[in-house]
């Protein structure tokens, strides 16, 4: 939408709501003023889905002009508009609908970029933004962080975590709930930073929306619980890390992770794992092996500087998330670094949400980026013209169950959960809407591995309203089935390994009881090789 005279709150929350309603929550909505002095909106796609098409910019510009209007015949006038800007004879006109202008980031650009206008602004969204802060000392009590932070951004901010992030330093996720102008908080971090950098005597926090590398969003040895596992969440292609979890609900702060996991497992430390993956105008040549490399590193950095190493570990893996996790395991089983080893023999178990095992059905974005240097890692995910996946994702999947079956031989059998979509996603190109709605990823068997669908498309199965959201406890519930399996397993081990059980090695009976008489519930996941491992 474009030509609106002037800057109004009403205009904005209704264009908001619209664009939202139309292309759903993934997207943002970016107000600035032109040249002629009217306000003109841009609407921001993800960048996985590429950009609107001629029909549906001119849908949604008439839609948002004929609520804007509505909105207008009922206000009084803006104190920075004139009298007859509202009060005229005729309606004020709207520009026409222009055509979409490319850019080097996926935006449907309701209006042409004029070169000399002024800097946008950020429209308040239908969700606040969550900022990031690390590098707060760990001596620092949440209070005291409250402090620092609002006096930073002149504002309260609401503080939804704060966990180490190494032995010395804390990661805090903050909202500002009090801000409803323009202004908004992620505006003022240029700002903020160079203020932290002409005052070293304040605490250096470190400001950030990006979410690449680690964020601890929950620790229970924190507060002096226990923690069983670390639960370790990738997301995919070309998303951002921490809205790719968020709820859709409108105005909600919340993102599962976070905020429901905690809750319904306490006992964890839940980890969020990002990294740049820009498809449109994307020049890095990285592959899938390169993103698990360094994701390994990090991994392995990550637990060593909080003295973690020897965890348990659950792996959630979004679309490429885990493919990412896949292959950074068969790196860790073969590395030489004893570190990275450590992170193989203690991985537990994997749940994937659309991994594209056997290929992306995508077409568009193969055509998008085909001049650009990101296409090897996209021919990577993607099927070719025939249906075909990659050489790439053949291997993956030969290496992955070879090393599964390995791990089981040596230790004990990694728990494996794929959940897959059950809705239609439509892919987009810059150029506008390519075929048909299709299933992104289809169902991919994988021996040992569970498989249960998820009543949602490509994106959304891994966005939950609440804690009562059905998908949500299908998802919590099965994740705490492998937490307790965790836990009976440490119970089986302590059990097999006491004195007295060594005594009576070899006495045991069948009928209720598990291998030589250990204690053993159905369900179990622990197969008759792990146990003459455990007792060799």
């Amino acid at each position: 939408m474009k030509g609106v005279p002037t800057e109004r709150p009403e205009y904005t929350a209704a264009v908001g709501d619209i664009v939202h309603k139309f292309l759903g929550d993934n997207v943002s909505v970016v107000g600035s003023t032109s040249i002629a002095g009217s306000y003109v909106y841009e609407v921001k796609i993800p960048e996985e889905e590429g950009e609107l098409s001629q029909e549906e910019l001119q849908k949604l510009q008439v839609l948002c002009r004929l609520r804007c209007n509505q909105i207008q015949q009922s206000l009084p006038p803006s104190p920075q508009t004139p009298q007859s800007a509202f009060h005229s004879t005729n309606p004020p006109s709207y520009r026409s609908p222009s055509t979409i202008l490319p850019s080097p980031t996926p935006t449907a650009t309701v209006s042409p970029p004029a070169p000399s206008s002024p800097p946008q602004k950020l429209v308040p969204k239908n969700r606040p933004d969550t900022i990031r802060i690390k590098n707060i000392p760990i001596s620092y009590t949440k209070d005291v962080v409250k402090l620092v932070i609002g006096d930073a951004f002149k504002s309260t901010p609401l503080i939804h975590s704060l966990a180490p992030y190494s032995k010395d330093y804390l990661c805090a996720t903050v909202t500002f709930p009090e801000e409803k102008d323009l202004e908004y908080p992620t505006k003022r971090l240029p700002a903020i930073r160079q203020a932290h950098q002409q005052k070293p005597g304040k605490a250096d926090f470190q400001y950030d929306v990006d979410f690449f590398n680690f964020t601890p969003l929950w620790d229970a040895a924190f507060g002096d619980k226990e923690v069983i596992v670390d639960i370790v969440a990738v997301v995919g292609l070309g998303t951002h890390a921490f809205g790719t979890f968020r709820s859709p609900s409108a105005g909600s702060h919340e993102m599962w992770l976070r905020d429901f996991l905690p809750k319904d497992i306490p006992k964890t430390r839940i980890l969020l794992y990002g990294y740049p993956s820009t498809v449109d105008g994307g020049q890095s040549i990285e592959k899938v092996e390169d993103i698990a490399s360094t994701f390994l590193n990090r991994l392995t950095m990550f637990r060593r500087g909080t003295s973690t190493r020897e965890r348990p570990i659950i792996f959630i893996g979004q679309s490429l998330g885990g493919l990412i996790v896949q292959e950074a395991l068969l790196k860790a089983q073969n590395s030489p670094d004893a570190n990275e080893v450590e992170i193989f023999n203690s991985w537990h178990g994997l749940v994937g949400f659309g991994i594209p095992i056997g290929g992306l059905r995508n077409p568009s974005l193969i055509e998008a980026v085909k001049n650009q240097p990101n296409k090897v890692l996209i021919r990577q995910l993607c099927l070719d013209e025939l249906g075909t996946p990659s050489d790439y994702l053949k291997q993956l999947k030969v290496n992955f169950e070879r090393c599964c079956e390995g791990k089981k031989r040596v230790a004990y059998a990694p728990e494996i959960l794929y959940f897959w979509e059950r809705h239609y996603s439509q892919p987009r190109t810059r150029n506008g809407i390519v075929g048909d709605k299709v299933r992104m990823v289809e169902d991919t068997e994988t021996p040992g591995a569970r498989n249960l669908p998820l009543n949602a498309n490509h994106s959304e199965m891994v966005k939950y309203r609440s804690r009562s959201d059905l998908l949500y406890e299908d998802v919590w519930l099965n994740i705490n089935g492998m937490v307790d399996n965790i836990v009976e397993k440490k119970q089986i081990l302590a059990a097999q390994t006491s004195p007295s059980n060594k005594a009576q090695k070899g006495k045991g009976k069948p009928g209720g009881k598990g291998p030589r008489g250990g204690p053993r519930r159905k369900g179990t996941f622990i197969s008759g090789d792990e146990d003459d491992v455990l007792h060799s």
